[in-house]
Formats: structure tokens, C-alpha cells, sequence
């Protein structure tokens, strides 16, 4: 079997947050959504799809899969996974090992996954080890809405959905004792910041946070690379700490590990490398005994990805559901809906389901 094409769908899909009054922080700055689909074609008729992280970085993820990753993968037999991965790791190591290029190559190397599942007739679970029986509670990842109001709402909407986890993506105090309030102390709370602090200030705002019972708080610390400060905030926290979604490579979390920077680690498939990479990265999480949470605020293959690997993982954590209603979903919706507060992995062979073709046709960016 051989590689014949790869084709790039970038889309925008609309989105909605659920609340009437838009948001007065810069989160995200968008209403609409950035998918880069990447679609590998084979001279047997197989295709794989893949997703690659594009959140504002949709076009240069697109220019990086054409014309630095295509080129080399014309003509390769896409079973040959892992060595790809590696292949195009060290050919392409001068433009980043993180970033833009490991985000090309996250999303070529689901698909190739993709098709190495659909060549054996087997979901990806099964090729990666698992039954695909297990159940994988989900959280609700709300968006920041900076208003104590909104928070409460959307708190008690993820309550009334079933949610038994709900995490916040806020950085001030009242919303979080908002959260708490409303929720009262049955459902656990996180909190992902989103790298807004030095040491100190992050020191100072977890002091107190500590009153609110919190299960994590995420990426408290800038730069995100700085394991030694995230590692000294950890150990004068009461809080426990996760991480992860802005490194990439398993050599990255070895040394989020070793300095005993986290409690729980969160790979991104869509940024750390692909399935091959998380792959490792769970791996070097259970020998160093780290939890895996992954990070996945995703609608495209990269969330099915997450799902079939999170079925490989011994403990498979808790899975992220983004809190937003989108205009147009490319798979099923219903995918994305936990029932009893646990998400079901697709039964399909490779990744369950490939991309809706009129969603493809409406959403793409020219």
C-alpha cells in the first residue's frame, strides 16, 4: 500500500457559548471555531483523516502539513506508522520540536492511524490493545466568561446535563467561589488559567483558592516550559497541579516528571506528536506514576483519538467535553454527549466515523 494524496480542509464553524452577553476577556478572541483536517489517501482505496491543533494557527498549520510534510510522504507505505513519525521528527527537527511543525505532524500521524485501523477492519481501541468497553467519565470545560453570573448558569446547565466534573477556565476569585457555591461540594472543580502568572502571583492567588476545594489547578505558571517553578509552586500548594497541553514530545514530559512538576499530565494528540506520541507519553506518565488527563477540546478526529487511546491508558483519567454549542458538528453529535456522565467510544472500524461531507463542503475556508 502506498500513499497517493493528502489533501487540507481548513474550516470556521460558528460557535456559541450559551451566554447572552459576549464575553469581556480576550479568551480565544473568536465565534467561530478553526479545524485543519488532514484527509491521506491510499492506492487501495483506504483514507485516513486527521485533525491538527489550529486554534488561530489554522493557515500555518495548513502551509507546514503541504509543503514541509506531503512532500515526504508521497509514495510511503502509511502502515509503516511509527517509523513515519520518527522519520519526519528528526527531518523536520530545525523548524521546532514543538509548535507549528509537531502540530503537521500530530494530524498526519492520527490519520495514518486512522488507516492502519480501517486496513486491519478493527476500531482503533482494539489496535492500540483494548476491548473499548471501558467507561470514561467526562467533564464539562467551560469558557471564561469573567462574570460571576454566567459562571453560575453554565455551572448549573453542565450539573443538569449530567456532568459529574465541571473545570472553569477562569482566573479571578469571585467566579471561582461562584463555582463553588453553586455547585456546593459534591462536584469536583478545576480550574485551567492558562499560563497568566509568575510563581509568586500564582503563589499568592492558590493560597487563596485553597478554601474552595479545588481537584486541580491548571497551568498557573509563564512560560509553561518552566517545570522548576511549577514544580516549587507544587510543593507550597495544598491545590494539586496538572499540565501538559502546551508541550509536546514525550521527552518534554519526562522532564515535566523528573521535576516533579505535576499531578496530573495533560498530552494534547493534536500537538504532542500524534497517537505515536501519546503513545510514549503514557508510557513515561506510569513509570514516573503520573496520572493522564487528557487535553481535549477537540471536534474533529482528534477527539475520537482521544477517546480510542484513552481506552488503552490502565487509568484513564477524565475526558474534556468544551463547554460550546457549534452551528454544524462533523461527526454525529451525539459523540460528543456524555450519558450518565461518561463518554462511549464509536464501534466503526478506525476511528468510528469519517468527517460529514456537506459540513466539509459548507464550513471549508478557501
Amino acid at each position: 500500500m502506498k500513499i497517493t494524496n493528502i489533501e487540507v480542509y481548513e474550516l470556521q464553524i460558528p460557535f456559541s457559548t450559551g451566554v447572552q452577553n459576549k464575553s469581556p476577556s480576550d479568551f480565544l478572541k473568536a465565534d467561530a471555531m478553526d479545524f485543519c483536517l488532514i484527509k491521506i489517501d491510499t492506492d487501495i482505496g483506504i483514507t485516513g483523516w486527521g485533525d491538527a491543533f489550529s486554534f488561530h494557527c489554522r493557515r500555518a498549520v495548513a502551509e507546514a502539513v503541504i509543503h514541509m510534510v506531503k512532500p515526504y510522504l508521497i509514495g510511503k507505505n502509511p502502515l509503516d506508522v511509527q517509523k513515519i513519525n520518527f522519520e519526519l521528527q528528526k527531518k523536520l527537527h530545525l523548524f521546532g520540536r514543538y509548535g507549528i511543525t509537531m502540530f503537521a505532524i500530530s494530524g498526519v500521524d492520527i490519520a495514518l492511524w486512522d488507516i492502519l485501523a480501517k486496513h486491519s477492519n478493527l476500531p482503533l481501541c482494539n489496535v492500540l490493545g483494548s476491548s473499548g468497553k471501558k467507561k470514561m467519565p467526562a467533564y464539562a470545560s467551560l469558557w471564561r466568561y469573567e462574570d460571576v453570573e454566567a459562571v453560575q448558569d453554565r455551572c448549573n446547565h453542565a450539573r443538569e446535563l449530567g456532568y459529574n466534573y465541571i473545570k472553569l477556565h477562569e482566573i479571578f476569585t469571585p467566579e471561582v467561589e461562584a463555582a463553588r457555591k453553586i455547585l456546593g461540594d459534591d462536584i469536583p472543580i478545576m480550574v485551567d488559567t492558562n499560563c497568566p502568572w509568575t510563581k509568586d502571583q500564582a503563589r499568592q492567588i492558590l493560597s487563596k483558592w485553597e478554601d474552595f476545594n479545588l481537584y486541580w489547578v491548571e497551568e498557573p505558571i509563564n512560560p509553561p516550559e518552566d517545570f522548576e517553578s511549577l514544580s516549587n509552586l507544587r510543593s507550597e500548594s495544598l491545590i494539586p497541579i496538572a499540565a501538559g497541553e502546551n508541550a509536546c514530545t514525550s521527552f518534554e514530559f519526562k522532564k515535566m516528571f523528573e521535576y516533579e512538576a505535576v499531578d496530573y499530565a495533560q498530552p494534547s494528540v493534536t500537538k504532542v506528536g500524534g497517537i505515536t506520541e501519546f503513545k510514549k507519553i503514557i508510557s513515561v506518565a506510569e513509570t514516573f506514576g503520573v496520572q493522564v488527563m487528557p487535553h481535549s477540546p477537540y471536534f474533529g478526529p482528534g477527539f475520537l483519538a482521544t477517546l480510542h487511546l484513552s481506552q488503552s491508558v490502565p487509568n484513564s483519567g477524565l475526558l474534556e467535553r468544551f463547554f460550546i454549542d457549534f452551528e454544524a458538528y462533523i461527526y454525529p453529535e451525539q459523540i460528543f454527549n456524555p450519558k450518565s456522565g461518561s463518554f462511549e467510544i464509536p464501534n466503526g472500524i478506525g476511528l468510528g466515523f469519517d468527517p460529514d461531507k456537506n459540513v466539509l463542503k459548507d464550513y471549508r475556508v478557501n
